[in-house]
């Protein structure tokens, strides 16, 4: 039986994402500047971040969020008037992650007065691919895929796509395990805004190239392959003030229940493969 814990030499991860929301903090445009002071021995980098608009509306010019970034850009804290997210494209140690989130979340607590969470995630996407010769049925159950009907597929099909997915309720977290298959997808769709935060830091550090050019740091799914996403969120069925450590401690318990759910979803075959350098 291949071996299932530890760290997989070739883990199929690309994308961890932490978050705590809260009920909204007003004054957080003036506190910014103090919040990146705290943390910025270890997360230098920094830029405004604008929402999307509607095509034919004018695109206000007050940032929305603001992004803290690693001096490799590959953790980043963004900050909202009503969340915190952690995430990285280079997670290896929950420790080591849930260390950077208690600083975070320290700053933004001291300087706001404290939190009033109305819910806390731990949420990892892993790209799987399966190699020459395999399909996904050698990773992971078929009653996880999406549906692949081979009589449709004869059809005149450009692209096959769909998700798979299954909630567990916990009591009080919930479980939500999704396989999207949809070839060209980078990242799920709900994850695209803070994920697109590596994508402007890339470009920003290749100015000579254009958005278009620049290598992603995503790579997209193939035909073959899929994203597997393992979400582990704890709502508040009412606002709760909650000190740091109280946050940090839910949140170690909703890795732990994403990280069991992935080691035991996947098959045997799967880390027997990711367990091997490549």
């Amino acid at each position: 039986m291949a071996e299932r814990e530890g760290v997989l030499a070739g883990a199929p991860l690309i994308f961890a994402f932490s978050v705590v929301r809260f009920s909204p903090i007003l004054k957080l445009p003036q506190l910014i500047p103090d919040i990146h002071q705290a943390i910025r021995d270890r997360l230098p980098g920094f830029f405004q971040m604008v929402k999307s608009m509607q095509p034919g509306i004018a695109q206000g010019s007050e940032p929305n969020s603001w992004a803290f970034l690693d001096r490799n850009a590959e953790y980043a804290c963004v900050l909202g008037v009503d969340h915190l997210i952690l995430q990285s494209t280079n997670y290896l140690h929950f420790a080591n992650h849930l260390d950077l989130f208690r600083e975070c979340l320290t700053a933004l607590t001291q300087h706001s007065g404290g939190l009033d969470v109305a819910g806390i995630g731990m949420r990892y996407v892993d790209r799987i691919e399966p190699l020459d010769g395999e399909t996904l049925a050698d990773y992971l159950p078929d009653t996880l895929l999406p549906l692949n009907c081979e009589a449709l597929a004869k059809r005149e099909v450009k692209a096959l796509m769909g998700v798979s997915t299954t909630t567990y309720q916990l009591d009080p977290e919930f479980l939500h395990i999704r396989c999207w298959r949809q070839t060209g997808m980078w990242i799920p769709d709900d994850l695209a805004e803070p994920a697109m935060v590596f994508e402007i830091a890339k470009q920003t550090r290749q100015p000579s190239k254009s958005f278009g050019q620049s290598q992603s740091v995503f790579v997209p799914v193939s035909e073959n392959g899929a994203l597997l996403d393992t979400d582990a969120y704890w709502p508040m069925p009412m606002t709760e003030r909650l000190a740091t450590e109280d946050i940090c401690a839910r949140l170690d318990k909703l890795h732990g229940t994403a990280n069991f759910a992935f080691r035991t979803v996947a098959k045997d075959h799967a880390f027997e493969v990711w367990g091997k350098s490549r």
